[in-house]
């Protein structure tokens, strides 16, 4: 006759945590086997009974034992820390019954309280909504099958729970898998720790998915990591909405009670600041430099201003003092507050790197690459910290100059909007509406705006602003005042077509640069890349007087360049192959055996070397790249991305290909790739600060012929002197005699001369009036 074995989830902890089923499953049992740990845990239960225990790594052995003492006749319990069914002795169990040898006793399983329940219970309600259970132990699963599964369930944006996170032998996998999430979440994603549920030595800590492996982690640690919207309430428990509050909301939607949205409630009435939002009728219409001439405008009066984008899709970025990136629009409008740039500025960072896809970057930190999707879900994680930064500098300033993204009126997004009407409502800020007379359909473009608007959504408008006008202003006074009589709002000013020299905010502005020809100048060529980034690197070299710029895209067009350059790209690896698509990975490799001069940028630098390798997805899935060969380099894309404001010194090879201007040089980093240089490349120069921190590191190389040079660092070319020597190197060698001293207007003197072309052509008294500043003229 066989026995019985019962297979008990014993609970977290003692006994106070088992069910009253194990607790009579044990009392049944004569003989009780187990991990010697686990059994101590339960002195009350086990007396008069016979024990069978062993140390951990012997679970195959406790099974046996007990399969063979329950097909003996007697009664077991074969108890399992926390649910038997979980990570526990149930399956192995089952696994060995259905080929065993001698009597099967009849086997029921008695579940128990899981260690992730019990974690939960500790940390508040983290697991309200679906979430992953994954072992980050290798023991008996291939880790690329674990890394698969962090990144199916944090691109999922499943709350996961990880057990077995790390051992004295295994202190890699929990930086691996923290660096899958961050892929995918904010660096601010609560995430809970909890060692020793519910047992003796118990711990409890609450950190976030930035710094949570500061703190202490082993083998008898649950870590939670939230999903994006798991929250720390008041009390410092975490949080994940289930969607009880949204659905009580429909409800009332259904039945026809509004109820005020707690997202869009203006902030203006909780901080001092006032606010003022610049939509448009549609992308590149201006917004960027009326809300930097409104910004300059008002601090010329002594008014405390920052600027606000909320979401920004640009690759044109800028990186702050403290390392965090922003699109460059802000970074200029800081500069016209007399501001340094801060990642509040513009809490939200879009980057594309693919037709469905951007780098998502909050507050300056980057969360992950998305689909379109993807974001939409995380776009209400995105909204509340777009209210953080929002709020910090309303509390901080006296005006808020926000700007929006494309137009106001994209019906198709404004379901999903966190950065136009939305952003305005919260801020409580009138909204003045830009147009380009520019590119044709002015009035059309506005009175359809109006009309796409609902009601409440049009009434935020309170003026409008004609940009860009080349011709006699009286031509427009019919089309006016028929815009003013079907919008119901004024036109607060027509502002005439001004060049400026500011840095443009993305490649949308890129499409309307024309090479000017220049008599005697040298050609340098920039190669136009699918995802090119941060091309004001040459914003200084187009507006040289001795220099012709030209951005290419064909293999023909290499022909009589003085200085080809790779610029930076967001997607190294893609528009490394589209340089072999194009056949201009050829016709590079072709110029320079003919003796071309050939210079990268961040990217384009990755690009020159040899070989680029993507082991983590970082970009796309393709896992490599050969490169041009021209450098002796090769670069590995890495989960953290550099973002720095940097200082360096040139080194000896950098007169090599024409650097003679000062020794020290000043710019910013951005990438995600760690490039090691061989035994043919020199260094270009040497960092010795990052983000205002001592530091000693090589950056750049130069090739062993002394014609091909890369560095990952931005701004190169924006020092006039440093710019100067470069070129007048490049001339040298090219037969030309030295340029011009340095001259033309600087950053400031531009911001002034569009605050003064604003002023005289803006109605600046009805604008303050929306504020009620003093100056205001109201009618």
């Amino acid at each position: 006759m066989s026995g019985k074995l019962y297979v008990v989830g014993i609970g977290p902890g003692g006994a106070e945590h088992m069910t009253p089923a194990a607790r009579a499953a044990i009392g049944a049992a004569t003989t009780v086997v187990g991990y010697q740990t686990y059994l101590e845990l339960l002195p009350e239960l086990l007396e008069g009974k016979k024990l069978v225990s062993s140390g951990m790594m012997k679970e195959v052995e406790r099974c046996r034992r007990a399969l063979e003492i329950a097909g003996s006749g007697e009664t077991v319990a074969l108890v399992s820390s926390g649910d038997a069914g979980i990570y526990g002795m149930a399956g192995l169990v089952l696994e060995l019954a259905e080929n065993w040898p001698g009597k099967k006793p009849e086997i029921e399983i008695v579940p128990g309280v899981s260690a992730v329940q019990a974690a939960a219970a500790l940390l508040g309600a983290p697991l309200m909504h679906d979430f992953a259970v994954i072992s980050l132990s290798d023991l008996l699963t291939p880790w690329e099958t674990i890394r698969r599964r962090l990144e199916a369930a944090a691109g999922a944006d499943f709350v996961v729970a990880l057990y077995n996170p790390r051992s004295r032998g295994r202190v890699t996998q929990i930086v691996e898998a923290r660096e899958i999430l961050l892929r995918h979440r904010s660096p601010q994603t609560p995430v809970g720790l909890v060692r020793n549920a519910c047992r003796a030595g118990e711990t409890v800590t609450v950190s976030d998915l930035s710094s949570f492996l500061e703190h202490d982690i082993d083998m008898f640690t649950v870590v939670i990591i939230g999903n994006g919207a798991t929250r720390v309430d008041g009390a410092g428990r975490m949080v994940t909405p289930r969607g009880y509050q949204e659905k009580g909301k429909r409800k009332k939607e259904e039945a026809g009670e509004p109820e005020p949205s707690p997202v869009t409630e203006p902030l203006s009435s909780a901080s001092p600041a006032r606010a003022l939002f610049i939509g448009g009728t549609g992308s590149d219409v201006g917004k960027s430099v009326i809300a930097a001439g409104l910004c300059r405008l008002l601090r010329r009066r002594g008014i405390s201003v920052a600027p606000f984008k909320a979401q920004n899709m640009a690759l044109n970025s800028a990186v702050t003092p403290e390392g965090g990136e922003i699109g460059r629009a802000q970074a200029l409008q800081a500069a016209a507050c007399g501001l340094p740039p801060h990642t509040d500025m513009n809490p939200v960072l879009l980057k594309p790197n693919s037709d469905t896809g951007s780098q998502v970057v909050i507050q300056g930190r980057p969360v992950g690459n998305m689909t379109v999707a993807a974001y939409h879900a995380y776009k209400p994680e995105a909204f509340e910290r777009v209210r953080e930064s929002y709020g910090r500098l309303a509390a901080a300033h006296e005006v808020v100059v926000m700007e929006g993204a494309g137009s106001i009126a994209e019906i198709n997004l404004m379901a999903h909007d966190i950065t136009n009407l939305r952003a305005a409502q919260m801020a409580g800020a009138p909204v003045l509406l830009v147009a380009d007379i520019d590119r044709g359909g002015v009035f059309a473009s506005l009175v359809g705006t109006f009309a796409l608007l609902a009601p409440a959504e049009a009434a935020q408008v309170k003026g409008i602003i004609i940009n860009r006008f080349r011709g006699e202003p009286s031509l427009l006074a019919s089309g006016i005042a028929e815009v003013e009589r079907r919008c119901g709002v004024p036109v607060l000013g027509v502002v005439p077509w001004l060049k400026l020299q500011l840095p443009e905010e993305d490649s949308v502005a890129l499409g309307r640069k024309v090479a000017a020809t220049k008599k005697s100048a040298l050609r340098i060529g920039v190669v136009r890349l699918p995802r090119l980034s941060n091309y004001s690197d040459f914003d200084p070299l187009e507006q040289d007087p001795g220099v012709e710029l030209v951005y290419l895209d064909r293999a023909q067009e290499l022909v009589g360049l003085d200085l080809l350059i790779l610029p930076g790209t967001k997607n190294t690896l893609d528009d490394l192959s589209f340089l072999h698509q194009s056949g201009l990975f050829a016709a590079i490799l072709e110029f320079h055996a003919g003796g071309g001069e050939v210079a990268g940028i961040c990217g384009g630098y990755q690009i020159l070397g040899r070989a680029i390798r993507d082991p983590l997805g970082v970009e796309s899935d393709r896992v490599a790249g050969e490169g041009l060969g021209l450098l002796d380099v090769e670069t590995v894309l890495g989960a953290v991305k550099q973002t720095h404001q940097a200082e360096g010194l040139l080194l000896a090879a950098a007169a090599a290909v024409g650097f003679s201007g000062p020794e020290r040089i000043c710019g910013y980093e951005i990438h995600m790739g760690e490039t090691v240089l061989g035994a043919d490349a020199r260094p270009l120069m040497r960092l010795i600060s990052r983000s205002g921190k001592a530091v000693d590191l090589e950056d750049g190389a130069v090739s062993a012929d002394g014609r091909v040079w890369g560095s990952y660092l931005h701004g190169l070319f924006d020092d006039p002197m440093t710019r100067r020597g470069f070129l007048d190197g490049l001339r040298s060698r090219r037969g030309l005699p030295p340029g011009c001293a340095p001259s033309g207007p600087t950053l400031e003197s531009e911001l002034d001369r569009l605050a003064d072309h604003l002023a005289m052509h803006l109605d600046l008294g009805r604008i303050l009036a929306l504020l009620d500043l003093p100056g205001g003229k109201k009618e």
